[in-house]
Protein backbone atom coordinates (compact mmCIF):
# COMPACT_ATOMS: atom_id res chain seq x y z
CA UNK A 1 0.00 0.00 0.00
CA UNK A 2 1.32 3.46 -0.93
CA UNK A 3 2.84 5.46 1.96
CA UNK A 4 3.42 9.21 2.02
CA UNK A 5 6.59 9.31 4.15
CA UNK A 6 9.69 7.14 3.68
CA UNK A 7 12.07 6.74 6.64
CA UNK A 8 15.72 6.18 5.70
CA UNK A 9 18.13 5.23 8.51
CA UNK A 10 21.27 3.28 9.31
CA UNK A 11 20.62 0.33 11.57
CA UNK A 12 23.25 1.32 14.15
CA UNK A 13 21.20 1.27 17.33
CA UNK A 14 20.68 5.01 17.65
CA UNK A 15 19.42 5.27 14.07
CA UNK A 16 17.07 2.32 14.37
CA UNK A 17 15.68 3.41 17.76
CA UNK A 18 15.11 6.98 16.63
CA UNK A 19 13.55 5.84 13.34
CA UNK A 20 11.13 3.68 15.32
CA UNK A 21 10.13 6.56 17.58
CA UNK A 22 9.66 9.12 14.80
CA UNK A 23 7.63 6.55 12.86
CA UNK A 24 5.38 5.91 15.87
CA UNK A 25 4.88 9.63 16.48
CA UNK A 26 4.10 10.38 12.84
CA UNK A 27 1.73 7.41 12.62
CA UNK A 28 -0.01 8.51 15.82
CA UNK A 29 -0.53 11.93 14.23
CA UNK A 30 -2.23 10.28 11.27
CA UNK A 31 0.60 10.26 8.72
CA UNK A 32 1.17 7.32 6.40
CA UNK A 33 4.75 6.07 6.98
CA UNK A 34 6.95 3.48 5.27
CA UNK A 35 9.29 1.95 7.87
CA UNK A 36 10.36 -1.67 7.87
CA UNK A 37 13.30 -2.58 10.11
CA UNK A 38 13.18 -6.10 8.75
CA UNK A 39 13.42 -5.09 5.08
CA UNK A 40 15.85 -7.40 3.29
CA UNK A 41 18.61 -5.38 1.67
CA UNK A 42 20.59 -7.81 -0.41
CA UNK A 43 21.53 -8.17 -4.06
CA UNK A 44 20.51 -5.30 -6.29
CA UNK A 45 18.75 -2.28 -4.75
CA UNK A 46 15.39 -3.85 -3.81
CA UNK A 47 12.57 -3.02 -6.17
CA UNK A 48 10.12 -2.66 -3.29
CA UNK A 49 12.26 0.06 -1.71
CA UNK A 50 12.53 1.91 -5.01
CA UNK A 51 8.77 1.62 -5.43
CA UNK A 52 8.14 2.92 -1.91
CA UNK A 53 10.38 5.94 -2.55
CA UNK A 54 8.71 6.59 -5.89
CA UNK A 55 5.29 6.64 -4.25
CA UNK A 56 6.21 8.77 -1.21
CA UNK A 57 5.98 12.56 -0.90
CA UNK A 58 8.51 13.08 1.90
CA UNK A 59 11.86 11.33 2.35
CA UNK A 60 13.14 11.63 5.94
CA UNK A 61 16.80 10.78 6.64
CA UNK A 62 17.72 9.86 10.21
CA UNK A 63 21.26 11.27 10.20
CA UNK A 64 23.48 9.81 12.92
CA UNK A 65 27.27 9.88 13.03
CA UNK A 66 27.19 6.32 11.69
CA UNK A 67 24.91 7.38 8.84
CA UNK A 68 27.39 10.07 7.77
CA UNK A 69 30.38 7.76 8.22
CA UNK A 70 28.80 5.29 5.79
CA UNK A 71 28.21 8.08 3.27
CA UNK A 72 31.78 9.33 3.54
CA UNK A 73 33.27 5.82 3.31
CA UNK A 74 31.34 5.28 0.05
CA UNK A 75 31.26 1.52 0.52
CA UNK A 76 30.38 -0.63 -2.46
CA UNK A 77 27.15 -1.70 -0.77
CA UNK A 78 25.46 1.26 0.96
CA UNK A 79 21.68 1.09 0.98
CA UNK A 80 21.18 4.50 2.63
CA UNK A 81 23.20 6.06 -0.21
CA UNK A 82 21.10 4.27 -2.81
CA UNK A 83 17.89 5.33 -1.08
CA UNK A 84 19.02 8.96 -0.93
CA UNK A 85 20.09 9.03 -4.58
CA UNK A 86 16.79 7.45 -5.59
CA UNK A 87 14.86 10.11 -3.63
CA UNK A 88 16.88 12.89 -5.28
CA UNK A 89 16.34 11.42 -8.74
CA UNK A 90 12.59 11.24 -8.10
CA UNK A 91 12.44 14.85 -6.86
CA UNK A 92 11.22 13.97 -3.37
CA UNK A 93 11.06 16.38 -0.43
CA UNK A 94 14.25 15.30 1.36
CA UNK A 95 14.35 16.22 5.08
CA UNK A 96 17.47 15.33 7.10
CA UNK A 97 17.06 14.96 10.88
CA UNK A 98 20.38 15.43 12.71
CA UNK A 99 20.19 13.08 15.68
CA UNK A 100 22.21 12.76 18.88
CA UNK A 101 24.70 15.52 18.09
CA UNK A 102 25.39 14.57 14.47
CA UNK A 103 26.48 17.49 12.26
CA UNK A 104 26.58 17.88 8.51
CA UNK A 105 30.13 17.96 7.11
CA UNK A 106 31.44 21.50 6.95
CA UNK A 107 33.15 20.60 3.71
CA UNK A 108 30.88 18.82 1.24
CA UNK A 109 33.97 17.58 -0.63
CA UNK A 110 34.47 14.83 1.97
CA UNK A 111 31.42 13.13 0.46
CA UNK A 112 31.37 11.35 -2.88
CA UNK A 113 30.55 13.78 -5.69
CA UNK A 114 27.08 12.32 -6.20
CA UNK A 115 26.21 13.10 -2.54
CA UNK A 116 27.68 16.60 -2.23
CA UNK A 117 24.18 18.10 -2.56
CA UNK A 118 23.21 16.56 0.80
CA UNK A 119 24.84 19.04 3.27
CA UNK A 120 23.17 21.92 1.40
CA UNK A 121 19.69 20.73 2.40
CA UNK A 122 18.14 22.44 5.44
CA UNK A 123 18.19 19.97 8.33
CA UNK A 124 16.34 19.72 11.64
CA UNK A 125 18.30 19.14 14.85
CA UNK A 126 16.66 16.52 17.08
CA UNK A 127 17.95 15.45 20.49
CA UNK A 128 17.62 11.69 20.89
CA UNK A 129 14.86 12.23 23.48
CA UNK A 130 13.09 15.12 21.75
CA UNK A 131 10.08 17.07 22.97
CA UNK A 132 7.23 18.26 20.79
CA UNK A 133 8.78 21.44 19.44
CA UNK A 134 11.16 20.07 16.77
CA UNK A 135 8.58 17.43 15.84
CA UNK A 136 5.96 20.16 15.38
CA UNK A 137 8.32 22.10 13.11
CA UNK A 138 9.09 18.94 11.13
CA UNK A 139 5.38 18.33 10.50
CA UNK A 140 5.02 21.87 9.16
CA UNK A 141 7.63 21.09 6.50
CA UNK A 142 6.07 17.84 5.30
CA UNK A 143 4.28 17.72 1.97
CA UNK A 144 2.26 14.82 3.35
CA UNK A 145 -0.99 15.47 5.18
CA UNK A 146 -2.32 13.73 8.25
CA UNK A 147 -5.85 12.82 9.24
CA UNK A 148 -5.45 13.21 12.99
CA UNK A 149 -5.01 10.05 15.02
CA UNK A 150 -7.96 8.03 13.77
CA UNK A 151 -5.92 5.15 12.40
CA UNK A 152 -7.88 5.14 9.11
CA UNK A 153 -5.38 7.10 7.00
CA UNK A 154 -5.18 4.49 4.24
CA UNK A 155 -8.76 3.23 4.33
CA UNK A 156 -10.81 4.03 1.23
CA UNK A 157 -14.23 2.98 -0.04
CA UNK A 158 -14.84 0.69 2.93
CA UNK A 159 -18.57 1.42 3.13
CA UNK A 160 -20.91 -1.20 1.71
CA UNK A 161 -23.79 1.32 1.69
CA UNK A 162 -22.31 4.24 -0.24
CA UNK A 163 -19.94 4.23 -3.20
CA UNK A 164 -19.03 7.84 -4.12
CA UNK A 165 -18.21 7.34 -7.80
CA UNK A 166 -21.38 5.39 -8.49
CA UNK A 167 -23.42 7.94 -6.55
CA UNK A 168 -21.96 10.82 -8.60
CA UNK A 169 -22.79 9.02 -11.84
CA UNK A 170 -26.41 8.70 -10.73
CA UNK A 171 -26.52 12.38 -9.69
CA UNK A 172 -25.10 13.48 -13.07
CA UNK A 173 -27.75 11.52 -14.98
CA UNK A 174 -30.49 13.44 -13.13
CA UNK A 175 -28.62 16.76 -13.35
CA UNK A 176 -28.16 16.49 -17.12
CA UNK A 177 -31.89 15.77 -17.36
CA UNK A 178 -32.64 19.13 -15.69
CA UNK A 179 -33.21 18.11 -12.05
CA UNK A 180 -32.21 21.25 -10.06
CA UNK A 181 -31.56 19.41 -6.81
CA UNK A 182 -29.27 17.00 -8.65
CA UNK A 183 -27.50 19.94 -10.30
CA UNK A 184 -26.78 21.39 -6.86
CA UNK A 185 -25.64 17.98 -5.62
CA UNK A 186 -23.27 17.64 -8.58
CA UNK A 187 -21.70 20.99 -7.71
CA UNK A 188 -21.33 19.92 -4.07
CA UNK A 189 -19.71 16.61 -5.06
CA UNK A 190 -17.12 18.41 -7.19
CA UNK A 191 -16.56 21.26 -4.73
CA UNK A 192 -15.79 18.97 -1.80
CA UNK A 193 -14.19 16.19 -3.86
CA UNK A 194 -16.61 13.60 -2.49
CA UNK A 195 -15.98 11.20 -5.35
CA UNK A 196 -12.30 12.00 -5.74
CA UNK A 197 -10.25 15.16 -6.12
CA UNK A 198 -11.75 18.63 -5.68
CA UNK A 199 -12.72 20.10 -9.09
CA UNK A 200 -13.93 23.68 -8.74
CA UNK A 201 -14.16 24.21 -12.50
CA UNK A 202 -16.89 21.56 -12.79
CA UNK A 203 -18.46 22.70 -9.52
CA UNK A 204 -18.75 26.27 -10.79
CA UNK A 205 -20.61 25.14 -13.92
CA UNK A 206 -23.35 23.49 -11.88
CA UNK A 207 -23.56 26.18 -9.19
CA UNK A 208 -23.97 28.94 -11.78
CA UNK A 209 -26.73 27.01 -13.55
CA UNK A 210 -28.62 26.57 -10.29
CA UNK A 211 -28.09 30.21 -9.31
CA UNK A 212 -29.47 31.45 -12.63
CA UNK A 213 -32.67 29.41 -12.15
CA UNK A 214 -33.57 31.33 -8.99
CA UNK A 215 -35.27 28.36 -7.33
CA UNK A 216 -35.20 27.41 -3.66
CA UNK A 217 -31.80 25.81 -4.29
CA UNK A 218 -30.26 29.04 -5.59
CA UNK A 219 -29.19 30.46 -2.18
CA UNK A 220 -27.07 27.36 -1.50
CA UNK A 221 -25.42 27.65 -4.92
CA UNK A 222 -24.87 31.37 -4.32
CA UNK A 223 -22.97 30.58 -1.13
CA UNK A 224 -20.49 28.39 -2.99
CA UNK A 225 -20.12 30.92 -5.79
CA UNK A 226 -19.37 33.56 -3.14
CA UNK A 227 -16.73 31.35 -1.57
CA UNK A 228 -15.05 30.78 -4.92
CA UNK A 229 -14.95 34.49 -5.73
CA UNK A 230 -13.52 35.17 -2.27
CA UNK A 231 -10.75 32.57 -2.70
CA UNK A 232 -10.05 33.55 -6.31
CA UNK A 233 -10.85 30.06 -7.55
CA UNK A 234 -13.71 30.93 -9.91
CA UNK A 235 -12.53 29.52 -13.27
CA UNK A 236 -11.42 32.18 -15.80
CA UNK A 237 -12.36 35.06 -13.49
CA UNK A 238 -10.30 37.26 -11.20
CA UNK A 239 -10.61 37.09 -7.44
CA UNK A 240 -13.27 39.58 -6.29
CA UNK A 241 -14.41 40.51 -2.76
CA UNK A 242 -17.15 42.64 -4.30
CA UNK A 243 -18.69 39.68 -6.14
CA UNK A 244 -18.17 37.46 -3.11
CA UNK A 245 -20.09 39.93 -0.94
CA UNK A 246 -22.85 40.21 -3.53
CA UNK A 247 -23.44 36.44 -3.67
CA UNK A 248 -23.13 35.97 0.12
CA UNK A 249 -25.75 38.70 0.54
CA UNK A 250 -28.08 36.85 -1.83
CA UNK A 251 -27.59 33.68 0.20
CA UNK A 252 -27.62 35.20 3.70
CA UNK A 253 -31.36 34.92 4.39
CA UNK A 254 -31.31 31.15 3.86
CA UNK A 255 -27.75 30.23 4.85
CA UNK A 256 -26.19 31.14 8.20
CA UNK A 257 -22.64 30.62 6.92
CA UNK A 258 -23.24 33.31 4.30
CA UNK A 259 -24.95 35.50 6.88
CA UNK A 260 -21.88 35.25 9.11
CA UNK A 261 -19.61 35.99 6.17
CA UNK A 262 -21.65 39.07 5.29
CA UNK A 263 -21.20 40.25 8.87
CA UNK A 264 -17.46 39.61 8.74
CA UNK A 265 -17.01 41.42 5.43
CA UNK A 266 -19.05 44.37 6.69
CA UNK A 267 -16.94 44.49 9.87
CA UNK A 268 -13.81 45.28 7.85
CA UNK A 269 -15.37 46.89 4.77
CA UNK A 270 -14.32 44.05 2.46
CA UNK A 271 -16.23 44.18 -0.83
CA UNK A 272 -18.68 46.68 0.64
CA UNK A 273 -18.85 50.06 2.40
CA UNK A 274 -17.77 50.01 6.05
CA UNK A 275 -20.44 51.11 8.53
CA UNK A 276 -20.00 50.33 12.25
CA UNK A 277 -23.64 50.80 13.26
CA UNK A 278 -25.10 48.81 10.37
CA UNK A 279 -22.60 46.00 10.96
CA UNK A 280 -23.56 45.75 14.63
CA UNK A 281 -27.28 45.83 13.80
CA UNK A 282 -26.90 43.11 11.18
CA UNK A 283 -25.03 40.82 13.58
CA UNK A 284 -27.48 41.30 16.41
CA UNK A 285 -30.40 40.29 14.17
CA UNK A 286 -28.84 36.88 13.48
CA UNK A 287 -26.54 36.39 16.48
CA UNK A 288 -28.57 33.76 18.33
CA UNK A 289 -28.71 31.56 15.22
CA UNK A 290 -24.98 31.70 14.45
CA UNK A 291 -22.46 29.02 15.38
CA UNK A 292 -19.62 29.92 17.75
CA UNK A 293 -16.95 30.76 15.12
CA UNK A 294 -19.37 33.20 13.42
CA UNK A 295 -20.35 34.71 16.81
CA UNK A 296 -16.66 35.18 17.45
CA UNK A 297 -16.52 37.49 14.42
CA UNK A 298 -18.75 40.00 16.20
CA UNK A 299 -16.74 39.61 19.42
CA UNK A 300 -13.51 40.40 17.57
CA UNK A 301 -15.24 43.34 15.90
CA UNK A 302 -15.96 44.71 19.37
CA UNK A 303 -12.41 44.02 20.56
CA UNK A 304 -10.89 45.85 17.62
CA UNK A 305 -12.99 48.90 18.42
CA UNK A 306 -12.34 48.89 22.15
CA UNK A 307 -15.83 47.67 23.11
CA UNK A 308 -14.38 45.23 25.64
CA UNK A 309 -17.44 44.87 27.85
CA UNK A 310 -19.70 44.07 24.88
CA UNK A 311 -17.22 41.43 23.73
CA UNK A 312 -16.91 39.97 27.23
CA UNK A 313 -20.70 39.67 27.59
CA UNK A 314 -20.92 37.66 24.39
CA UNK A 315 -17.84 35.55 25.19
CA UNK A 316 -19.28 34.68 28.62
CA UNK A 317 -22.22 32.96 26.94
CA UNK A 318 -19.86 30.90 24.76
CA UNK A 319 -17.02 30.13 27.19
CA UNK A 320 -18.08 26.63 28.25
CA UNK A 321 -18.44 25.33 24.70
CA UNK A 322 -15.92 27.44 22.76
CA UNK A 323 -12.31 27.42 24.09
CA UNK A 324 -11.38 30.58 22.18
CA UNK A 325 -14.10 32.46 24.09
CA UNK A 326 -12.74 31.32 27.46
CA UNK A 327 -9.22 32.33 26.38
CA UNK A 328 -10.31 35.79 25.25
CA UNK A 329 -12.23 36.33 28.50
CA UNK A 330 -9.15 35.34 30.46
CA UNK A 331 -7.03 37.81 28.48
CA UNK A 332 -9.55 40.62 29.00
CA UNK A 333 -9.43 40.06 32.76
CA UNK A 334 -5.64 39.81 32.64
CA UNK A 335 -5.39 43.14 30.85
CA UNK A 336 -7.85 44.71 33.27
CA UNK A 337 -9.90 46.40 30.56
CA UNK A 338 -13.24 45.27 31.99
CA UNK A 339 -13.02 47.59 34.98
CA UNK A 340 -12.80 51.33 35.44
CA UNK A 341 -10.16 52.41 36.14
CA UNK A 342 -8.24 49.67 34.31
CA UNK A 343 -7.27 47.01 36.86
CA UNK A 344 -6.11 43.44 36.10
CA UNK A 345 -8.10 40.65 37.74
CA UNK A 346 -5.71 37.67 37.81
CA UNK A 347 -7.99 35.24 39.71
CA UNK A 348 -10.71 35.55 37.04
CA UNK A 349 -8.08 35.50 34.32
CA UNK A 350 -6.67 32.24 35.72
CA UNK A 351 -10.17 30.73 35.93
CA UNK A 352 -11.00 31.34 32.28
CA UNK A 353 -7.53 30.57 30.94
CA UNK A 354 -7.60 27.25 32.81
CA UNK A 355 -11.03 26.56 31.30
CA UNK A 356 -9.59 27.20 27.84
CA UNK A 357 -6.56 24.98 28.49
CA UNK A 358 -8.73 22.17 29.84
CA UNK A 359 -10.65 22.31 26.56
CA UNK A 360 -7.46 21.92 24.55
CA UNK A 361 -6.61 25.56 23.79
CA UNK A 362 -2.86 25.27 24.39
CA UNK A 363 -2.12 28.98 23.83
CA UNK A 364 -3.62 29.50 27.28
CA UNK A 365 -0.73 27.59 28.88
CA UNK A 366 1.77 30.38 28.21
CA UNK A 367 -0.56 33.01 29.65
CA UNK A 368 -1.23 30.92 32.76
CA UNK A 369 2.51 30.51 33.23
CA UNK A 370 2.98 34.28 33.00
CA UNK A 371 0.24 34.87 35.61
CA UNK A 372 2.05 32.72 38.17
CA UNK A 373 5.57 33.78 37.15
CA UNK A 374 5.00 37.52 37.41
CA UNK A 375 1.72 38.17 39.28
CA UNK A 376 0.07 41.41 40.28
CA UNK A 377 -2.07 42.47 43.23
CA UNK A 378 -2.98 39.75 45.72
CA UNK A 379 -2.46 36.93 43.21
CA UNK A 380 0.31 34.71 44.58
CA UNK A 381 3.53 33.94 42.77
CA UNK A 382 4.02 30.20 42.21
CA UNK A 383 7.11 29.16 40.23
CA UNK A 384 6.13 25.47 40.31
CA UNK A 385 2.79 26.16 38.60
CA UNK A 386 4.44 28.62 36.22
CA UNK A 387 7.01 26.02 35.18
CA UNK A 388 4.29 23.40 34.66
CA UNK A 389 2.37 25.68 32.30
CA UNK A 390 5.49 26.90 30.50
CA UNK A 391 6.45 23.25 29.91
CA UNK A 392 3.09 22.60 28.23
CA UNK A 393 3.46 25.70 26.07
CA UNK A 394 7.09 24.90 25.22
CA UNK A 395 6.24 21.37 24.11
CA UNK A 396 3.64 22.88 21.81
CA UNK A 397 6.17 25.16 20.14
CA UNK A 398 5.94 28.43 22.11
CA UNK A 399 9.30 30.18 21.74
CA UNK A 400 8.41 32.57 24.58
CA UNK A 401 7.78 29.65 26.96
CA UNK A 402 11.01 27.98 25.87
CA UNK A 403 12.89 31.19 26.57
CA UNK A 404 11.40 31.59 30.05
CA UNK A 405 12.07 27.93 30.90
CA UNK A 406 15.70 28.45 29.89
CA UNK A 407 15.79 31.49 32.19
CA UNK A 408 14.17 29.57 35.08
CA UNK A 409 16.47 26.57 34.80
CA UNK A 410 19.53 28.81 34.70
CA UNK A 411 18.56 30.72 37.84
CA UNK A 412 17.08 27.69 39.59
CA UNK A 413 13.61 29.07 40.29
CA UNK A 414 12.39 25.48 40.70
CA UNK A 415 15.45 23.46 39.73
CA UNK A 416 18.87 24.65 38.61
CA UNK A 417 19.93 22.72 35.51
CA UNK A 418 22.36 24.34 33.10
CA UNK A 419 21.87 21.72 30.40
CA UNK A 420 18.08 22.15 30.44
CA UNK A 421 18.56 25.90 30.31
CA UNK A 422 20.72 25.45 27.21
CA UNK A 423 18.21 23.08 25.62
CA UNK A 424 15.27 25.44 25.96
CA UNK A 425 17.22 28.48 24.85
CA UNK A 426 18.39 26.52 21.80
CA UNK A 427 14.78 25.62 21.00
CA UNK A 428 13.65 29.23 21.31
CA UNK A 429 16.64 30.51 19.34
CA UNK A 430 15.85 28.09 16.51
CA UNK A 431 12.54 29.95 16.18
CA UNK A 432 14.21 33.34 16.09
CA UNK A 433 13.67 34.38 19.73
CA UNK A 434 16.39 37.03 20.00
CA UNK A 435 16.57 37.09 23.80
CA UNK A 436 17.40 33.38 23.79
CA UNK A 437 19.98 33.99 21.08
CA UNK A 438 21.51 36.66 23.34
CA UNK A 439 21.48 34.30 26.32
CA UNK A 440 23.26 31.57 24.37
CA UNK A 441 26.07 34.00 23.57
CA UNK A 442 26.68 34.23 27.32
CA UNK A 443 25.95 30.61 28.27
CA UNK A 444 28.43 29.22 25.74
CA UNK A 445 31.19 31.07 27.58
CA UNK A 446 30.54 29.26 30.88
CA UNK A 447 33.69 27.19 31.63
CA UNK A 448 32.04 23.77 32.01
CA UNK A 449 30.38 23.90 28.58
CA UNK A 450 32.27 26.65 26.77
CA UNK A 451 32.15 26.78 23.00
CA UNK A 452 33.48 30.17 21.98
CA UNK A 453 32.70 29.64 18.32
CA UNK A 454 29.01 29.23 19.15
CA UNK A 455 29.15 32.13 21.62
CA UNK A 456 30.54 34.35 18.87
CA UNK A 457 27.90 33.14 16.38
CA UNK A 458 25.00 33.86 18.74
CA UNK A 459 26.40 37.22 19.90
CA UNK A 460 26.85 38.35 16.31
CA UNK A 461 23.35 37.15 15.35
CA UNK A 462 21.68 38.98 18.25
CA UNK A 463 23.77 42.12 17.70
CA UNK A 464 22.79 42.22 14.04
CA UNK A 465 19.16 42.10 15.18
CA UNK A 466 19.65 45.24 17.26
CA UNK A 467 20.22 43.81 20.75
CA UNK A 468 22.57 46.31 22.45
CA UNK A 469 23.77 43.99 25.30
CA UNK A 470 24.73 41.38 22.67
CA UNK A 471 26.71 43.99 20.79
CA UNK A 472 28.63 44.57 24.03
CA UNK A 473 29.24 40.81 24.36
CA UNK A 474 30.37 40.68 20.74
CA UNK A 475 32.84 43.47 21.48
CA UNK A 476 34.35 41.45 24.36
CA UNK A 477 34.74 38.43 22.07
CA UNK A 478 36.46 40.47 19.37
CA UNK A 479 38.69 42.05 21.99
CA UNK A 480 39.77 38.74 23.56
CA UNK A 481 39.74 36.69 20.34
CA UNK A 482 37.26 34.14 21.70
CA UNK A 483 35.53 32.25 18.89
CA UNK A 484 37.06 34.60 16.31
CA UNK A 485 40.25 36.33 15.25
CA UNK A 486 41.13 39.16 17.70
CA UNK A 487 40.16 42.51 16.21
CA UNK A 488 40.47 45.60 18.41
CA UNK A 489 38.92 47.87 15.78
CA UNK A 490 35.76 45.76 15.50
CA UNK A 491 35.63 45.49 19.30
CA UNK A 492 35.84 49.29 19.60
CA UNK A 493 33.04 49.78 17.05
CA UNK A 494 30.84 47.25 18.86
CA UNK A 495 31.35 49.00 22.21
CA UNK A 496 30.74 52.40 20.63
CA UNK A 497 27.52 51.30 18.96
CA UNK A 498 26.32 49.49 22.11
CA UNK A 499 26.97 52.62 24.18
CA UNK A 500 25.02 54.74 21.71
CA UNK A 501 22.12 52.31 22.02
CA UNK A 502 21.77 52.34 25.77
CA UNK A 503 24.43 50.00 27.16
CA UNK A 504 26.45 52.14 29.63
CA UNK A 505 28.78 49.24 30.42
CA UNK A 506 30.13 49.66 26.92
CA UNK A 507 31.43 53.14 27.83
CA UNK A 508 33.53 51.57 30.57
CA UNK A 509 35.15 49.23 28.04
CA UNK A 510 35.76 52.10 25.62
CA UNK A 511 37.53 54.04 28.35
CA UNK A 512 39.57 50.98 29.29
CA UNK A 513 40.60 50.44 25.66
CA UNK A 514 41.69 54.10 25.45
CA UNK A 515 43.68 53.77 28.69
CA UNK A 516 45.42 50.65 27.36
CA UNK A 517 46.08 52.30 24.02
CA UNK A 518 44.13 49.65 22.11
Amino acid sequence: MQKDIFISYRNDGIGNNFAKRITDDLTHKGYSVYFNPNEARSGDFPDRLAQAITECKDFICIVTEGYLASMIANDTICWIREELLCAKAKGKNIIPLLVNGAKMPGNAAVLPECLQFFPKIDAFVFPEQYINSPFHLLCENLLSKNDGASGFRDVENSSTLFEPNQSLEEVLVKANAGDEKAMLSAGIYYYYGISGGKDERKAAVWFKRVSAMGSRFAPVADKFIARMYYAGSMPREEQSYEKSYKYHLRSAAADLYSAGQVGFMRSIGSGCTYDYKKTEEFFMQIFDRLDNPRKDTLCRFYLEHGEYKKAAELYAGMAETYPEAAYQLGMLYKRGVLSEPVLPDYPKAAFYLQMALDSGYVNAALELGLLYFNPTGAFKKDFMKAQKYFQIAAENGSAEAQYILGYMYFYGHCEKDLHKAMKFHELAASQGHILSVAWLAILYQIPEIHNYEKAFYYAKTAAECGDAPSEFVLGTLYLSGRGCEPNEDKAYLCFKHAAENGAPEARIMLEQMDELGL
